[in-house]
């Protein structure tokens, strides 16, 4: 297994049947130009949270503006860009992400490598992906929680908090379809879906920052 600049940390037999069955797909990287715009939290834990809104944040210095950590990528057509989001959000694009990165900060290069094949995919896959990713992004919004803080460079601020983990039945659901697009056996998707599962979905009510 190779990759530019990384060394896949791959620890299950599983790990390299996916990987091989990723690799025979075109990346994303061709796919990231056009004006439908979607944002995406550089700085994850144990989620990857891809949004086509932005989520509230205020601060008493500079009032409501982006957070610094939200970055952005676009896409070719609304299609395309939901098909993009949900797969960031999903398990799987999370597996992909442990095995490469530093688990700390996420960056374009994690996205525009992904194999994703968009120029292949077939239509029933790509609508059956939006009507998905609409239903996480609504899910997200009604689970958000508004929190405050006090900073000293910026006084009083204002974000909104998310808990993708009371969405993981919708994520499953994106999973399910990636998995048909990939050809994932049945043991392969119960993998995927369950990565990292007692940490990701662990006792703990804590949010993911906007």
């Amino acid at each position: 297994m190779k990759f530019k600049n990384s060394f896949p940390k791959v620890n299950y037999p599983h790990e390299s049947v996916i990987w091989g069955k990723l690799q025979k797909f075109k990346v994303l990287s061709s796919h990231l130009t056009g004006n439908n715009i979607t944002y995406f939290h550089n700085a994850p834990r144990y989620w990857i949270r891809a949004m086509d809104f932005v989520p509230y944040f205020w601060n008493e210095r500079d009032g409501e503006q982006v957070s610094s950590h939200l970055k952005t990528l676009k896409a070719k057509s609304s299609s395309d860009q939901q098909v993009i989001i949900g797969l960031i959000n999903s398990s799987l694009f999370y597996w992909w992400f442990v095995l490469l990165s530093n688990c700390r900060d996420f960056n374009l290069r994690e996205i525009e490598n992904f194999p994703i094949g968009l120029d292949v995919m077939s239509n029933e896959i790509k609508e059956k992906l939006a009507l998905l990713t609409d239903k996480l992004m609504l899910d997200l919004q009604k689970n958000a929680y508004r929190k405050t803080a006090f900073y000293k460079a910026t006084g009083k601020v204002e974000y909104d908090e998310f808990y993708p983990r009371l969405s993981k039945p919708i994520i499953d659901k994106i999973d399910r379809v990636l998995a048909e697009h990939y050809g994932f056996t049945d043991e392969e998707l119960d993998f995927i879906i369950n990565y990292d599962i007692k940490y990701r979905m662990g006792d703990s009510l804590e949010g993911e920052e906007a």
